[in-house]
């Protein structure tokens, strides 16, 4: 993501240095509760109890001396210059379509991102410090968003209930450019002639209706193929992802670094899930293919015996073997070893083999 505004404007205060700074002229006490409060330090945000069984106070006079230290920082806004910040932030947002998410705008903010935690701590403490600066509380329908007019969180909502309709309508996800004449075409309704890549980018980064999967599709969340909830689901995606056959280990390794989650997938969990759904083929020792690729269920003899059904009833060893290792992965000597079944193979003359 570009770190200028489109007029090549860079943002070039050192954010983490100057709230450092800017937290000196307060007293020790002071700050102490502020970096708590704000989670400054890395040990999470501390409650009111917590703080105050520290310094054996009550919770409420904790909360003074928050308010006291934010009010105090307030008041040298100025001294630190922190209205150049602000006023790039507003510019920020307006070429986010008039709102922005804490992840986007520390994009813009920070050179360092190795600790996004802390940047974003810094944000909050920073844009606090500004009444013009908005601050939206996450829902079900969104993250949470910053903002200093209601035109572009008008602008938004708009467009995502349009995004919401039209998947609800049509059933089927699309790709991004796609999404991108669907949401102009969206705020045109509104009046909204020009309406940025940038602007599309920061409603979908805060938005929580409309999502990508791993494919690049977009579509609703409650739909399992753009946001999957079970095993399975994730490993079908996997699989489109991949492109190719892969054992069940592999699988789950690949669903752990696509979904990060606190609980890892086990792999046995994906083996007993795969074994249930036709969506998948078992084709060879723990390894899976998608049915949608042509693989068939059954064991290998299933596999022989309809090949050769679609051939007419008669055909060569070489062309069976190859069609049969097109469908699963095993050894070419397993599948002769299975012609040699005369219950269901007659042999002629040239390795030439006919159903009985």
């Amino acid at each position: 993501m570009k770190k200028e505004l489109k007029g090549g404007e860079k943002f070039s205060v050192d954010l983490k240095k100057l709230t450092f700074d800017m937290l000196k002229i307060l007293s020790d006490r002071q700050k102490n509760v502020i970096v708590k409060r704000y989670n400054l330090d890395g040990g999470g945000v501390q409650t009111l109890d917590k703080i105050g069984r520290e310094y054996e106070i009550t919770r409420e006079r904790v909360r003074q001396i928050e308010t006291e230290s934010v009010g105090k920082l307030k008041e040298n806004i100025s001294r630190f210059e922190l209205d150049r910040v602000f006023d790039f932030v507003k510019k920020i947002i307006e070429e986010n379509g008039g709102l922005i998410g804490e992840e986007r705008l520390a994009h813009y903010l920070f050179v360092d991102e190795t600790d996004k935690i802390l940047n974003k701590q810094i944000l909050v403490l920073v844009l606090d410090l500004d009444d013009t600066i908005q601050k939206s509380k996450e829902d079900p329908s969104h993250k949470k968003f910053y903002f200093y007019e209601t035109s572009g969180v008008d602008t938004f909502e708009k467009t995502l209930e349009i995004l919401e309709e039209y998947f609800r309508d049509n059933l089927k996800s699309i790709d991004f450019d796609s999404l991108v004449d669907l949401a102009r075409e969206s705020v045109k309704r509104e009046g909204v002639n020009e309406f940025s890549h940038n602007s599309i980018r920061s409603y979908l980064d805060v938005n929580k209706i409309i999502l990508e999967n791993i494919l690049g599709e977009w579509g609703h969340h409650k739909w399992p193929h753009i946001n999957p909830k079970s095993v399975k689901d994730k490993a079908y995606l996997t699989l489109k992802k991949e492109n190719r056959p892969m054992h069940f280990t592999e699988i789950t390794g690949k669903i752990n670094d696509f979904w990060l989650s606190k609980k890892c997938t086990n792999s046995q969990t994906v083996h007993n899930e795969l074994i249930k759904d036709g969506r998948f083929v078992l084709i060879g020792r723990g390894i899976y293919a998608l049915k949608e690729w042509g693989y068939r269920p059954g064991v290998v003899l299933d596999v022989i015996i309809d090949i050769i059904k679609e051939q007419g009833g008669t055909m060569s060893q070489e062309d069976i073997v190859e069609e049969v290792m097109k469908k699963r992965q095993v050894k070419r000597n397993t599948i002769i070893l299975n012609l040699q079944n005369k219950k269901y193979f007659e042999k002629l003359p040239n390795k030439i083999y006919r159903l009985k």
